[in-house]
């Protein structure tokens, strides 16, 4: 029962852009524990995230593997549910992101999997788009292009490292506001409502069989 998608959350965070032709990390901002980065790619922006949360692995794991509640924490996501659950380390899920009016919703299919070194512990989780995985929606348009990657590495004293990576394009015209509040707010309020909801004891008290602590 793995995660992302949720990634969701910083899917938002990828808008079209510009090339500015630069392939050094910027750092966006630097704010309440959490690092942004971003870059430029072609017409796209590649986002970084990292920060630090103080849970077991297995209770990131766990709020991660539940789809349905990524609209609870992650930004700017209006629905997401899972397709298919093909293993405790591998799944298909659908979301849906909150665009402001006139632009249309988007939503994207995701097919992730998750890997543990058996001897760091560190685990990788990587997510790809498959947008034929069902019919589109009327008046939504469906993201064609994501790759995520969250990367968790277990730390002293109950700490893990997370970093998110995502490099994906929304489709459509996307305006300068709004990609600099993806880039800017919605990974630090993504963060902060992770921080909350993890301090719930079935998270911090998560034990799953197929995670090494």
């Amino acid at each position: 029962m793995y995660k992302t998608l949720l990634l969701l959350f910083i899917v938002t965070a990828s808008w079209s852009a510009q090339a500015q032709g630069s392939e050094a990390w910027s750092l966006k901002k630097d704010k309440e524990g959490v690092k942004v980065f971003y870059r430029h790619t072609s017409d796209i922006y590649e986002i970084k995230l990292a920060t630090s949360l103080k849970i077991p692995l297995s209770g990131l794991i766990q709020l991660f593997s539940e789809v349905e509640q990524y609209p609870t924490w992650g930004y700017k996501v209006a629905e997401a549910r899972l397709l298919q659950r093909v293993s405790d380390t591998e799944m298909y899920y659908y979301s849906r992101l909150d665009f402001p009016w006139p632009m249309n919703d988007r939503d994207i299919i995701m097919h992730t999997k998750m890997t543990q070194d058996p001897k760091t512990n560190r685990i990788i989780a990587t997510s790809v788009a498959v947008p034929d995985y069902l019919p589109v929606v009327k008046d939504v348009e469906r993201m064609r292009t994501a790759h995520t990657q969250w990367t968790l590495a277990p730390g002293a004293g109950g700490w893990v490292y997370v970093e998110y990576y995502i490099y994906s394009h929304p489709g459509g015209s996307i305006p300068d506001w709004l990609v600099n509040m993806a880039i800017d707010v919605g990974p630090r309020e993504t963060i902060k409502s992770i921080r909350s909801i993890i301090q719930q004891q079935r998270y911090q008290t998560a034990k799953l069989a197929y995670i090494k602590e």
